[in-house]
């Protein structure tokens, strides 16, 4: 059965370049690459996204920057990723860092402009100073809306990983599915489609949802 089969040992896998007959060592890669990538990217993104909520002049300055560099789609900037950085590992990284950054970076500014105007101004009224307000108010009331926004920018990093091994990489899911579609074994693309699948969904619910909760433990809970 090909669902065991890529698990313990494939033949066909097996005569792939620097293949090994399991999909372990190429899944563990893509989970790198994406686990790192969103992390680096999120941080970053949040970090301008809250210079963008505390100075105007940087919002005007780099807002519409931005809005077009995500409108770009992803398939369409890949292939320049390619052409100038070759099928390296840093190039799956940095386009996962950029798009992650995009993604988070409107997700906190949108966030900032969500908490409500009057708490902040209770805070100034308490003798609150700017800076204070900033991190007793408005930092805590964008942590849920954030920890939704790294959870959808984790899912999406699996489809950007991929396409971006189809197109040329030493290691990953994405280089296994270019070696099997011209030996058309369908079976054991859908194979490796299901275990990646399964590592998604038991790496958002048993660490990225934890994670979450205990980030947001203080967000009342519905019944």
């Amino acid at each position: 059965m090909a669902l065991a089969e890529v698990v313990w040992f494939s033949p066909v896998l097996a005569a792939a370049p620097g293949g090994t007959g399991q999909l372990t060592g190429d899944l563990l890669y893509t989970i790198a690459r994406c686990l790192s990538g969103v992390l680096v990217g999120g941080c970053l993104g949040v970090a301008v996204g809250l210079l963008m909520g505390w100075s105007l002049s940087a919002r005007h300055l780099l807002e519409n920057p931005l809005e077009v560099f995500r409108a770009i789609p992803p398939l369409a900037a890949i292939p320049f990723f390619i052409m100038w950085l070759g099928p390296a590992p840093i190039t799956q990284f940095l386009i996962l860092v950029l798009y992650s950054f995009l993604r988070i970076v409107i997700n906190t500014v949108e966030a900032i402009r969500n908490v409500a105007p009057v708490l902040t101004q209770y805070s100034r009224t308490l003798g609150a100073t700017r800076g204070q307000a900033f991190r007793t108010v408005i930092l805590p009331g964008i942590v849920p809306e954030l920890a939704g926004a790294m959870r959808v920018a984790f899912a999406a990093s699996w489809g950007l990983e991929i396409v971006a091994e189809l197109l040329g990489s030493p290691a990953g899911i994405g280089r296994l599915f270019t070696y099997l579609v011209p030996l058309l074994r369908p079976d054991l693309i859908i194979a490796l489609v299901f275990w990646t699948t399964i590592v998604a969904v038991v790496l958002d619910q048993l660490v990225l949802v934890p994670i979450v909760r205990w980030a947001t433990r203080w967000v009342p809970r519905a019944a």
